[in-house]
């Protein structure tokens, strides 16, 4: 019986979680540092939640996306590879376009889908990003903005839900925010 049970459970939904970086030019030196460190932070929360399954995508961007890994189990060797490959291999140029990743995100988000979006950036988008913001918007369940560096514009952040900072950020802040999406 208790296997009919285990059976007839419905299994959550897995969460999309999508991992913007920002790799312009305003993001040279320990802004950058910081932002790397961030994203370990959150690649080790991902790797100690045992909630609902995770599915994870990295998109790094500037003045236009320059990559994407494509959507996997967050916790997987793959998805952490790739993820790694883009951040050591990454260095900060061009302009902030948070617009255009936001629209390629919005193309690749799945219909339907309990979506997270963590930012991380020091906020100095330069184009259109607010429009671009306001079509993914109603898509996401959350969205979290990772303040990367001492000048970071948390004025520009503050349009995500939560605004972290890099120096505050541990596991247990971003296993406790995951806990909470519902």
């Amino acid at each position: 019986m208790s296997q009919l049970r285990r059976a007839m459970t419905p299994i959550a939904e897995p969460l999309c979680a999508y991992i913007l970086v920002d790799c312009s030019a305003s993001m040279s030196g320990a802004p950058f540092e910081a932002l790397r460190q961030g994203v370990q932070v959150l690649l080790n929360a991902f790797e100690r939640y045992n909630g609902r399954a995770v599915q994870a995508a990295l998109l790094a961007f500037e003045s236009a996306p320059i990559l994407m890994t494509p959507l996997q189990a967050a916790h997987s060797e793959a998805f952490i590879a790739d993820a790694n490959q883009i951040l050591a291999t990454s260095e900060p140029a061009g302009a902030s376009n948070l617009g255009k990743a936001l629209r390629q995100l919005a193309a690749a988000l799945p219909e339907g889908a309990m979506t997270a979006l963590y930012l991380f950036s020091d906020g100095g988008f330069t184009d259109d990003w607010q429009s671009a913001l306001a079509q993914v918007r109603p898509r996401l369940k959350c969205f979290y903005a990772v303040a990367c560096g001492l000048s970071a514009d948390r004025e520009a952040l503050s349009a995500a839900d939560q605004v972290l900072s890099v120096d505050g950020l541990t596991a247990d802040t971003l296993l406790t925010a995951l806990r909470a999406i519902k």
